[in-house]
């Protein structure tokens, strides 16, 4: 059996320490309702080209990058 493999820095959190960081997420969250401020939930993926115009040009190789084949334009 192969061996699961994860990204440099990304790695799973378990019980208890995921129940202590959701609390914490939650707590943060609450407070920031309490002082006004709105959630926003951006999406979790964008196309590459909306990300890397401007200053953000110079995170092309730091950006994750993943391949739609199905839609996708061929060049």
């Amino acid at each position: 059996m192969a061996a699961w493999l994860l990204p440099e820095n990304v790695e799973d959190v378990l019980p208890p320490q995921a129940w202590r960081m959701e609390d914490m997420r939650r707590a943060l969250l609450d407070l920031f309702r309490c002082r006004g401020y709105q959630l926003v939930i951006p999406p979790l993926m964008e196309y590459v080209d909306s990300l890397l115009t401007g200053v953000g040009a110079d995170l092309d190789l730091k950006t994750f990058k993943l391949v739609d084949q199905l839609t996708t334009p061929i060049c």
